[in-house]
């Protein structure tokens, strides 16, 4: 038995840190490890666990509360799932701390979001005694440049995450004022620049007015005072986000531009599961048009609600969607888009709106099969990751 101390993000809106430690640390305990889980942003809820959740404000918090452990003499081995810098800070700072000789071992889970991984975060990943990356795709940018990476395959609880039924469907429908031949376009996303919500909206409007560039036709007509442009096809598009995100779109003026403002329905992130499930169940498409993805969880959760997908043909967006799993969207691929963001110095590949809206109405015309999508979450059990990370745990003894 080893004393493990997990550190992620598990705040009450959800995020998808918290989604992944929360079944690893439990599958841990029952596994026989004795376990503790920092919880950055945790506000105390009772929870039905069977391992110590302690909360935290912050990182620096979540640091003193690990060494607390340490000194306890409750701390073997540190699992820390989170984003590349916010590892590095603590590798950085705790390397200095000890003198480049940690007296633990440390664990990292974490995603690799675009292609190339830099050759600073290289330099410390390098210093993990294990590195653990959400998706095949990151792996392998990882072992481009040196770093020892195995592929930590994430799960997904297919009988929480189950199909609906027709009539479960058409009860939900109704229950959201949808009528029957109402197209439903769902986007799981928060609002930042990463996900491109701006790009899944203007798709959306082409779609439903059947027009290219309908935000540019909104602005010529308006501009000769010519009559509007009218929708042609009954959709509406539902959006699980942050609307007031500091740094995301004002979404509700970009749709006004778009033309499509009664048709966009907002959830604020944090919804019940139950209301979660259901808007997944209501939906024709699951619309995912980001610019880079680590992992994109809410694919596999749509995927195994049997709600088709559609998402950018890049990074971890094509590794889940390939195969027959669901419907990509080609990128631009021009040199002078090329685009280098200032996370990681990695590249961000934008959707082609027009061929996102060719995409969308195929869907919309011929609904397609997702058995193929639904029999590959299935194989996705939670029992794979944490055998895998009972296995690295025992290694490290």
């Amino acid at each position: 038995m080893s004393n493990i101390v997990c550190l992620s993000h598990v705040g009450a809106a959800g995020s998808g840190y918290k989604t992944l430690i929360l079944p690893l640390a439990q599958g841990l305990e029952e596994q026989g490890h004795n376990v503790t889980v920092i919880g950055l942003e945790y506000d105390g809820a009772e929870h039905p666990f069977d391992f110590m959740l302690l909360g935290v404000a912050n990182l620096p918090e979540a640091s003193a509360t690990f060494l607390n452990l340490l000194d306890a003499k409750r701390a073997d081995i540190l699992i820390v799932a989170l984003d590349i810098p916010l590892q590095v800070n603590l590798i950085v700072d705790w390397r200095s701390r000890w003198k480049g000789v940690l007296p633990f071992k440390y664990i990292g889970i974490f995603p690799v979001e675009a292609d190339p991984v830099s050759f600073s975060w290289a330099m410390n990943l390098i210093n993990m005694d294990k590195a653990l990356v959400i998706s095949q795709f990151g792996t392998d940018e990882c072992r481009k440049v040196g770093v020892g990476a195995e592929h930590i395959q994430i799960g997904i609880d297919t009988e929480s995450w189950r199909l609906p039924t027709e009539e479960e469907r058409q009860r939900y429908r109704n229950d959201f004022g949808f009528e029957d031949d109402m197209f439903i376009v769902l986007t799981v996303a928060d609002n930042q620049e990463r996900k491109n919500l701006s790009r899944s909206m203007e798709i959306f409007a082409d779609f439903i007015y059947d027009f290219p560039n309908v935000d540019a036709e909104h602005a010529r007509r308006r501009e000769e005072g010519l009559p509007m442009l009218k929708p042609v096809r009954k959709a509406k598009y539902v959006l699980v986000t942050r609307e007031r995100l500091r740094v995301g779109w004002n979404l509700r003026d970009y749709a006004q531009v778009l033309g499509i403002n009664p048709d966009v329905l907002i959830f604020e992130r944090g919804l019940s599961f139950k209301k979660l499930w259901a808007v997944y169940a209501v939906a024709d498409v699951l619309l995912l048009s980001s610019k880079a993805e680590g992992l994109g969880l809410p694919l596999l959760e749509a995927m195994a609600v049997g709600t088709p997908c559609l998402g950018t043909n890049c990074t971890a967006i094509a590794e889940l969607l390939g195969e027959g799993r669901g419907t990509l969207i080609d990128y631009l691929d021009h040199p002078d888009l090329s685009y280098i963001d200032p996370f990681g110095n990695a590249h961000r590949y934008f959707a082609k709106r027009s061929h996102g809206k060719e995409q969308l109405q195929k869907i919309y015309e011929n609904r397609p099969d997702t058995s193929k999508a639904r029999e590959y979450v299935e194989s996705r059990s939670w029992d794979i990751p944490v055998q895998h990370l009972c296995r690295v745990v025992d290694g490290l003894k």
